[in-house]
């Protein structure tokens, strides 16, 4: 393996009045992934461990964690490039109901699809993922007002209701509004961390100026 790391999980159970974190003592390949840690970690040491994965190629989004700070999918972050002076800290992304450890409810974020709109959208009898995003959540985490106000749509979706608008013009009322483009603080965390590159930072800055020169119909 080579290098000594020292794996500091955050934990949270149902029934438990606040969260604790354990300390895991262990050697790894720099050139492993964390989830590949996480998951020696979890048969290994503790099978009570949970976390959630899927794909382990960057494409399923579902390993999304908090790692040393930072937002990242844990299936393409390699260990000797997380670790700082060999301590790698995992949290569940910010944001969330955190349903179990490091595995959070992402409900919240697929919910405030305008309701004549689904993330899957069936078209010529073919499922069509929303455009490149991943649906990891790590834009929902890194956004400063999506963490502080609940009521925000977030970068995902304002970004798909640009796709929308490019599409055909048209823009739902909800995204027009408060709790939809004019919310975003242009912090522009959610591009920065976003890890297939969809800049909806970007998108709801390009949504804002069709709003603001009538280019599009609210409805």
């Amino acid at each position: 393996m080579g290098l000594k790391v020292r794996l500091v999980v955050r934990r949270w159970k149902e029934g438990w009045r606040t969260p604790r974190y354990d300390v895991f003592d262990v050697e790894a390949d720099p050139d492993e992934s964390v989830l590949d840690l996480v998951e020696r970690v979890s048969l290994k040491l503790d099978p009570m461990l949970t976390f959630e994965h899927a794909c382990h190629h960057g494409v399923c989004g579902a390993c999304g964690m908090v790692v040393n700070g930072v937002e990242r999918l844990t299936c393409v972050t390699k260990v000797g490039e997380a670790a700082r002076n060999g301590v790698i800290l995992l949290e569940p992304l910010h944001g969330f109901k955190v349903i179990s450890d490091l595995v959070v409810d992402k409900s919240r974020m697929f919910s405030k699809y305008p309701d004549d709109t689904r993330t899957l959208e069936r078209v010529a009898a073919q499922v069509e993922k929303l455009w490149d995003c991943v649906e990891c959540g790590i834009c929902y985490s890194a956004c400063p007002v999506a963490c502080s106000y609940p009521g925000y749509l977030g970068p995902s979706v304002l970004a798909w209701a640009f796709h929308r608008a490019a599409e055909d013009g048209k823009v739902p009322a909800a995204v027009a509004s408060r709790p939809g483009v004019w919310s975003c603080h242009a912090a522009f965390d959610c591009s920065e961390k976003c890890p297939v590159n969809f800049q909806p930072g970007e998108k709801i800055m390009r949504l804002r100026r069709l709003l603001l020169k009538g280019s599009v119909e609210v409805v």
